[in-house]
């Protein structure tokens, strides 16, 4: 009597299911618990940090602490400092390990970076290896100097000393941009740096620039026989008669201007051969580029074209310095900034705690940051801000960005998910119930099961997202949807940004996989969707085919569930 009861009540589920009396958004919130909401918000928290910059990491177990700290604070992002003063934190023959870190003890980790990566993976925070690309430090004798004299940078006096920046330690050491072997070098390092830590997430390129200089101010730098025979050769000049007859040249015949631009170029192509090599042999990894704020001292006087790396692709993130007192000043500076990046992330620097400001200015630097349009901040740089605080900084991290944040540049299943737990919970404050909230979270959920796999998949995400924007009201009716709105048109604005960090890097030219949900083998599929603007064109119907298959694949489900009850006999 049970068993005839039973497929009584089956054939009547899947009856009402056929004639779409039962909306297919309601068995989807029945269907799967609500997981946890992990993240309260988007945008990175992040930190530059010296190795042993606390003084407790010379062992794992105050490597743990310094980390734990950190997360406690809400960081989910820290730029490590890896390549400094000629030395690192890990350990390779290519480059000599930092003085002094050989007596530390990380137990089962190899080296200090390995075991930080590690660990703070394991505690939800990202880190970057902070590489200072060619500055070298400021000892004459250090291993790299010493061994590879025919790389450094001279300037117009014939010295390696560069006075215009660390005058008072006798003036900064820099390798030659220009120089192939030096970048080869610098290649082959990062290479095996992102080989041998996988949990290293990224690059964060420093000092990827020459010292500042000025052609008119005697402070001019560059004047390396590979630079200046490469220069001479491209302009008809003349290499060997020494550094003040060609800079005179330069002079002469007015090529000042060029002669900027031409190691703008060296910096420019040094870039590229970075991206150019993580995306064929670490193509996960991310690129940020620390850059100074103003567009014009960056280039005339830094040599810095960034704004060239960031058209051509190179890069993903730029951490702009905008290390201001006041911020009106940081608003100002980014929002100038911000409306000449186009394809990039933007993680503004901050120096509000290396200043010894106070906690209210530091909220107000990074509400600067917000409301400017950044997708997060760093903090420039640990020691200030965690170890020997002139403020409470750390407790003020804590209450504001306690809660774990996710960060803009992650892939679109896990963006996705982060933003479900965002809005979800900004839904429930609106007064929306529950069941509403677990419909819109299940719809998150299969949104974020498209995939990656290719352009028009992204594109597929955008689409669904948007349409999932626009009926929000109607799936939590009665509530204020305009918070959830506004968070769901910034996770569309990242999805875009995605599509298009991953075409620069050339993620689908090798190979082009099959769209996910694609039903190619059922063109009319799309028409059954109800997409009347799809018209013939398979690259706009693509966005409904994942709604479709759902819908499907539901059905299915609950008519093999209805074969199997009428099979078990009465």
């Amino acid at each position: 009597m049970r068993k005839t009861l039973l497929k009584i009540l089956t054939v009547a589920l899947c009856t009402v299911m056929l004639a779409g009396i039962f909306p297919r958004e309601a068995l989807g919130a029945d269907a799967k618990e609500d997981r946890e909401m992990r993240y309260s918000d988007v945008g990175a928290r992040g930190v530059w940090h010296r190795p042993n910059s606390s003084g407790r990491e010379t062992t794992l177990e105050g490597l743990l602490g310094v980390l734990d700290e950190m997360k406690s604070a809400g960081i989910n992002m820290v730029f490590l400092e890896t390549f400094y003063h000629g030395m690192t934190v890990f350990r390779t023959n290519l480059v000599p390990y930092y003085s002094g870190f050989e007596k530390f003890d990380y137990g089962e980790y190899p080296d200090y970076l390995t075991a930080f990566a590690t660990e703070a993976e394991k505690r939800g925070i990202e880190v970057h290896a902070w590489v200072e690309s060619f500055y070298l430090g400021v000892n004459e004798s250090a291993t790299l100097v010493r061994y590879h004299p025919d790389w450094m940078l001279i300037n117009e006096s014939g010295r390696i000393n560069h006075a215009t920046e660390g005058a008072e330690l006798g003036g900064y050491l820099f390798y030659d941009p220009a120089n192939p072997a030096v970048r080869e070098y610098i290649l082959r390092f990062y290479d095996e740096l992102l080989t041998r830590v996988p949990a290293v997430k990224g690059l964060n390129l420093d000092y990827v620039r020459y010292p500042v200089s000025d052609f008119y101010s005697g402070t001019d730098t560059g004047y390396t026989d590979v630079s200046m025979s490469g220069f001479a050769g491209k302009y008809g000049l003349s290499a060997q008669e020494g550094i003040s007859a060609f800079k005179a040249q330069i002079r002469d015949n007015l090529l000042v201007d060029e002669w900027i631009k031409y190691r703008a170029d060296q910096v420019t192509t040094f870039v590229g051969q970075v991206s150019e090599m993580v995306n064929e042999k670490h193509s996960d990894a991310i690129i940020s580029v620390a850059i100074h704020p103003d567009i014009s001292s960056a280039y005339n006087q830094k040599k810095q074209d960034f704004l060239t790396w960031i058209e051509n692709g190179y890069i993903d993130v730029v951490t702009p310095m905008v290390y201001y007192y006041g911020a009106s000043q940081i608003s100002s500076a980014l929002r100038e900034m911000l409306a000449r990046f186009q394809g990039v992330y933007c993680y503004s620097g901050l120096y509000t705690t290396y200043h010894n400001q106070s906690v209210d200015e530091l909220e107000a630097h990074i509400g600067a940051s917000d409301s400017s349009g950044a997708d997060g901040f760093v903090l420039f740089e640990s020691v200030k801000t965690f170890f020997n605080p002139s403020q409470d900084y750390a407790g003020y991290l804590s209450e504001s960005y306690g809660v774990a944040s996710a960060l803009p540049h992650w892939s679109s299943d896990r963006l996705i998910s982060a933003f479900s737990d965002v809005i979800a919970a900004r839904l429930l404050a609106g007064g929306a119930d529950s069941e509403s909230v677990s419909v819109f979270r299940q719809e998150m959920e299969r949104i974020s099961e498209i995939g990656e796999g290719s352009r028009e998949s992204l594109e597929c995400i955008s689409r669904e997202l948007v349409g999932l924007r626009d009926g929000l009201s109607g799936v939590v009716g009665g509530s204020d949807t305009s918070d959830a709105k506004a968070q769901l048109d910034l996770l569309v604005s990242y999805i875009e940004l995605r599509e298009a960090r991953l075409s620069s890097k050339g993620f689908w030219d090798s190979t082009e996989p099959p769209f996910q949900g694609d039903d190619t083998e059922n063109p009319d599929d799309n028409d059954s969707s109800g997409d009347s603007d799809s018209g013939d064109s398979s690259e706009e119907g693509s966005g409904k085919t994942g709604l479709w298959e759902f819908f499907r694949n539901l059905i299915e489900r609950i008519i093999n569930w209805f074969k199997k009850v009428f099979n078990t006999g009465g």
